[in-house]
């Protein structure tokens, strides 16, 4: 090979090599650990109180106050917004979602025939795998209670109502579940507030867990009803008395004044 044909086929290659290139650019990545971080920040502030129902999030304010750019907060708010518990409103901005009494009776009415229906499909499916699981989220719900940690308590608290309805074969049951749980998770902060405690009790689950793993089907679906009910009263008048507060702030737009403060997060 002559060095001029050896100089033509090198360029030859580098030319392929770029067109290569072009077809293959790779995408830019994510930063997800910093979105997660902020998703976490976000719930817990909502979830504890800091930010109320119907408050409008302030981008600038709370990037300042993360020390993080305006990009990565908003990816975080559209997980939360399709997450359920973040509404956002074209021209308006992006809310915590609101939380009337009529809400959470809708919820909690809809919960308890989920769960006694959820229960009856999953009776026979038990094994030992189904317990073990049982336990072990059990075991994560008393560890993030211990903790005092408000929103650790409320995600493996779902996780563990939510073994029934996985164990349960029924893929529009668990879909309709998975939908609920996005707008349960505010509920049971809420709870919480009512109470004016963190966490609920250690042994709060114990009587549930006790009768999933026993003979006794309708024992464990009349408690599961029990156990939804608990404090419900307590409950809607809690949220009964957000929406008087937040009725007595309303501006022209139609927004509870009061709530719209800068978020302190």
């Amino acid at each position: 090979m002559t060095a001029k044909s050896d100089r033509n086929l090198k360029s030859s290659i580098a030319i392929l090599s770029t067109v290569t290139m072009n077809k293959t650019d790779f995408d830019p990545i994510v930063d997800t650990t910093r979105r997660a971080e902020i998703v976490t920040l976000l719930k817990r502030a909502i979830l504890t109180g800091k930010l109320e129902p119907g408050q409008k999030l302030n981008e600038l304010r709370i990037s300042e106050q993360m020390r993080v750019s305006r990009a990565p907060l908003r990816e975080a708010m559209r997980e939360l917004v399709q997450e359920g518990i973040l509404s956002s409103i074209p021209y308006a901005g992006t809310f915590v979602i609101e939380v009337t009494a009529k809400d959470i009776e809708d919820a909690y009415s809809l919960n308890q025939v989920l769960d006694e229906f959820a229960i009856e499909k999953t009776w026979p499916n038990r094994t030992e795998q189904f317990f073990a699981e049982l336990d072990r989220r059990h075991e994560a719900v008393k560890q993030a209670t211990l903790e005092v940690d408000t929103t650790r308590q409320i995600e493996t608290a779902l996780q563990l109502h939510g073994l029934i309805y996985e164990w349960a074969d029924h893929s529009l049951l668990l879909d309709t579940w998975q939908r609920l749980t996005s707008r349960l998770q505010m509920y049971f902060a809420l709870h919480q507030r009512a109470r004016n405690e963190p966490v609920p009790s250690l042994d709060v689950h114990e009587k549930y867990v006790h009768l999933l793993k026993g003979s006794n089907m309708k024992a464990a679906q009349r408690h599961a009803r029990e156990h939804i009910a608990l404090d419900f009263e307590e409950l809607v008048a809690f949220a009964t008395s957000l929406e008087t507060r937040g009725a007595g702030g309303k501006t022209s737009g139609g927004r509870t004044g009061a709530k719209q403060k800068p978020a302190d997060t």
